[in-house]
């Protein structure tokens, strides 16, 4: 009785679910015949109710019929087939029955949420019309919403599905953009400007999640994150509890919608003037004084309502904090991560002459199972309201110099300098993409390891280093003076421990070597030097830095 999905490819799957089986006949007819695709719910009683419920999630249906009575037409006070709307959300529901009064189905359907009640006395044409008018509000196919260009469609998919998700079900990203653009007839997709024309939407790591610009039809574009359903989910209530009404000048977007479906959901968000690139292009583009007032807006004026309510906290496990945000799979991630083999990224003769620790073990021995002697324990830091995830893709400047952010599914209580060190991480690994010289590299991993205090560095190791390299190391250090100024916080050696979180986190998402680009090859290795170095860097920290045998090295590798 189950139409084949491949035979209507695209066409808006219903669910049926009746237990007169001689109207589930006439129905799945009918919906074949208008074009649609019926899965059909079978089973008696309880059954037929568990038995929906399953197919309604196996084929992730668009739409449902629902008859008022499941259990017993003869009782007047069965409305289990009302109850069962809600069991099968997302799927859109349509109540059909020959019962009852019109005014009771009316009130229960607006209590549980269905989209109307139809009778079978008004079949078919009542039907028809109903089916179609909700089609068009949920289903990109069925309103033959226009959605360009394909070859963005095509890598959102491949972004956002495994391959658990038949590829038949791959429509729900389709369906996500028709109901966050309800009157909508056609949808441009436009990757955020980050100023890697060979990237897919964005340079940064964004494990299952996408954001893009969106221009409907004639209007200006909105920003679209597309994601897993929790993640939106998350996204919406910490937009809601931390960010709404909470940035100061309004540089921050407005959430406009969100919706989610079986496997995935989206958001919508708006803003006001012209945000045309990602702060990791603004970064190659702009001049070192731009960028810096821009940080400094940011990071004084945005966000310090949630900087001027930061709150002490006392002997805290930094490891702990940061996994509070994180989550621990990134822990769990680095457990499992093997290390390649040190002298490919350093050289065997730097290697040796460093003496530098495996970055994953002294994670693992000092911090992540050391109950007793955990090195990233401190007797006292700052607790704020951080975004939680600003690395350079979640940054928009727009044509005025001010930074917007976006992605706020991590926003809420962190350690107060967080946003500041993932922000220097993600610019440090955008460095190594682009250059290949490890001498400069080596010098800017010293540079950042040498502060003290949180807003001082020692950069005069960088005075030869080429023009981008020192445009870089005076953003950093920019970034680490603000860091001290806004949160208070001078012991850098906090600092240095929530750079090298970030580093690992970084380096262990892409684990193997053999479906790595080169250029993600070289990434990787250079965050594991980096956070090798950072290793030494903190168990020798009252001693002068860098070490003197360390001086004049050279790689032998890039």
């Amino acid at each position: 009785m189950l139409t084949q999905i491949g035979n209507l490819s695209g066409s808006p799957r219903i669910l049926i679910v009746d237990n007169e089986k001689r109207t589930v006949h006439i129905f799945q007819d009918l919906i074949s015949h208008w074009g649609y695709v019926p899965i059909i719910a079978s089973g008696e009683g309880p059954a037929l109710l568990e038995d929906a419920k399953n197919k309604a999630r196996e084929y992730r249906c668009q739409l449902a019929l629902v008859d008022m009575r499941l259990i017993d037409d003869s009782d007047n006070d069965d409305i289990s087939g009302l109850e069962l709307v809600n069991q099968i959300r997302p799927a859109i529901s349509i109540v059909v029955s020959g019962h009852g009064n019109l005014k009771i189905a009316v009130g229960s359907i607006q209590k549980n949420g269905a989209a109307g009640f139809v009778e079978k006395n008004d079949l078919p044409l009542g039907l028809q019309e109903k089916i179609k008018w909700e089609a068009a509000k949920n289903c990109a196919h069925a309103r033959e919403l226009k959605i360009y260009p394909s070859e963005i469609m095509v890598s959102i998919k491949k972004t956002l599905f495994d391959a658990n998700v038949a590829p038949e079900y791959h429509d729900q990203v389709e369906d996500i953009l028709a109901r966050l653009f309800p009157t909508a007839s056609t949808l441009r997709l436009e990757k955020m400007n980050t100023g890697d024309d060979t990237s897919g939407i964005a340079t940064a790591p964004r494990p299952r999640s996408v954001v893009l610009k969106v221009y409907e039809d004639e209007f200006q574009p909105v920003i679209i994150k597309l994601a897993r359903k929790t993640k939106i989910k998350k996204e919406t209530n910490r937009f809601s509890q931390y960010i709404k009404g909470r940035l100061v000048g309004n540089f921050v977007p407005k959430l406009e919608d969100s919706c989610c479906l079986w496997d995935i959901g989206g958001i919508k968000f708006s803003y006001v003037g012209s945000i045309d690139q990602t702060f990791g292009h603004f970064f190659q583009s702009a001049s070192v004084p731009t960028i810096e007032k821009t940080l400094e807006r940011f990071f004084k004026i945005t966000w310090s309502y949630h900087f001027k309510r930061a709150k002490d906290r006392f002997d805290v496990s930094l490891f702990e904090l940061y996994c509070s945000v994180l989550d621990h799979d990134w822990y769990e991630r680095a457990l499992k991560f093997k290390i390649p083999n040190p002298e490919i990224f350093m050289g065997a003769d730097v290697w040796r002459r460093i003496n530098a620790k495996d970055p994953i073990e002294w994670l693992i021995q000092k911090i992540g199972s050391n109950t007793t002697g955990d090195a990233s324990h401190v007797a006292k830091t700052r607790i704020a309201v951080t975004h939680g995830d600003l690395h350079a893709d979640n940054m928009l400047v727009d044509d005025s110099q001010n930074a917007w952010v976006i992605d706020f599914e991590r926003s809420g209580e962190g350690h107060a300098l967080q946003d500041f060190i993932e922000l220097e991480s993600d610019i440090i690994n955008r460095m190594t993409l682009g250059n290949q010289n490890f001498s400069d590299y080596y010098h800017l991993c010293l540079a950042v390891a040498s502060s003290q205090t949180t807003g001082k560095m020692n950069i005069a190791c960088l005075a030869d280093a080429g023009s981008d390299m020192q445009k870089v190391i005076q953003i950093i250090a920019t970034i680490r003076s603000l860091a001290q100024e806004c949160t208070g916080i001078v012991d850098a050696r906090q600092y240095m421990l929530g750079l090298f979180f970030n580093t690992i986190f970084r380096a262990t998402i892409d684990k193997d070597f053999r479906i790595m680009d080169d250029d993600q090859i070289r990434s990787q290795r250079s965050a594991l030097m980096l956070a090798s170095i950072l290793c030494f860097r903190l168990e020798h920290w009252d001693e002068p830095w860098p070490p003197k045998q360390w001086e004049n090295l050279q790689g032998e590798s890039k």
